[in-house]
């Protein structure tokens, strides 16, 4: 084994897991005793090197698994303890999970990358994660169906720590209304739309000119708690991926030259290239300009925001909505 591991990437839920998974067999193998955890925020360089030097007790390894350093420390702890590899003991196997893709940029990820071993985990394709949910369900004893899975897969995404919160209260529901099997109607009130998946069907909806169901997702998301500046802003990035894959396709790019050239996740990749397919070039400069104009108005206070009060936004985008989806 190596003695340095980094777990990081968009798909967090899976490397903190892993680290977990790895703590946990070092305890049935080397005893508690063996296992060190640290949080990043209480982590020093003197806390380190006091740990990664002792010997395993009456053992052949020990595990110390430091979390979140990477977000959490200040800048000088960092380098301070990329300076202190050399003490680590050859029996003692140091992991850092992060909950976010760690800066490559850091003396800390260059030297576990010279020294170590880095394991990137990036965000599930779709398959994968419908492989996820049906394993995830099976360990609740309840049952949903393929079209319920995908229901769960289209509306959460591949954040794996919504998705099992999710479907914990789909558990949680059926135990309560002693249903092992609930409705396709059921999962969708039960569960939270995940913004960017919620902006996703949006614009599918748009582009099928379907008013009402237009208006109800937007309404869904105001409701769920969403910031109503963060949906604007959102729905503004999406439409420009848009034009941006459209862009390329028109130049002759492939799929993997153009995830490689506007470095966005494949699963973002594929349905944004379905996506583009049902806009011309025309409309989505047309709909980017409208999107424009009600960003200048809420920054000119042409449309007021209030502290409390997004009454003028949500009647901007409602209109919006509106004029993208007549006949």
């Amino acid at each position: 084994m190596k003695t340095i591991y980094l777990f990081h990437g968009e798909d967090s839920y899976t490397a903190i897991q892993k680290a977990l998974h790895w703590r946990d067999q070092f305890r049935q193998k080397y005893g508690d005793i063996n296992v060190e955890t640290f949080e990043g925020s209480n982590l020093t360089a003197s806390k380190f090197t006091e740990a990664v030097s002792v010997l395993p007790f009456l053992s052949e390894k020990k595990l110390i698994v430091i979390h979140n350093f990477f977000k959490e420390a200040p800048a000088e702890e960092l380098k301070k303890i990329s300076e202190k590899f050399d003490h680590i003991d050859e029996n003692c196997i140091v992991v850092f999970a992060e909950r976010q893709k760690a800066d490559a940029r850091t003396s800390l990820f260059k030297n576990i990358k010279k020294t170590g071993k880095i394991k990137y985990f990036p965000l599930m394709e779709k398959p994968e994660l419908i492989a996820w949910i049906k394993t995830e369900i099976a360990k609740h004893n309840t049952k949903i169906s393929p079209i319920q899975i995908n229901i769960l897969a289209d509306n959460v995404g591949p954040n794996l720590w919504q998705m099992k919160q999710e479907i914990e209260k789909i558990a949680l529901f059926c135990a309560v209304s002693e249903s092992k099997s609930p409705t396709d109607k059921e999962i969708e009130d039960l569960i939270s739309p995940n913004l960017s998946t919620s902006i996703f069907r949006l614009t599918d909806q748009l582009a099928r000119k379907n008013r009402k169901e237009s208006l109800k997702t937007l309404k869904t998301l105001i409701e769920s708690g969403e910031n109503l500046i963060q949906i604007m802003f959102m729905i503004v990035r999406h439409f420009r991926i848009l034009i941006q894959l459209q862009s390329c396709t028109q130049s002759g790019l492939g799929n993997q030259e153009i995830i490689k050239k506007i470095k966005l996740h494949p699963f973002v990749v594929s349905n944004g290239l379905k996506q583009a397919k049902n806009f011309s070039s025309e409309k989505l400069k047309e709909i980017y300009q409208k999107l424009l104009n009600i960003d200048i108005g809420t920054k000119s206070s042409k449309i007021k925001i209030g502290a409390n009060d997004s009454t003028e936004l949500r009647l901007a985008l409602e209109t919006f909505i509106c004029q993208l989806t007549q006949s």
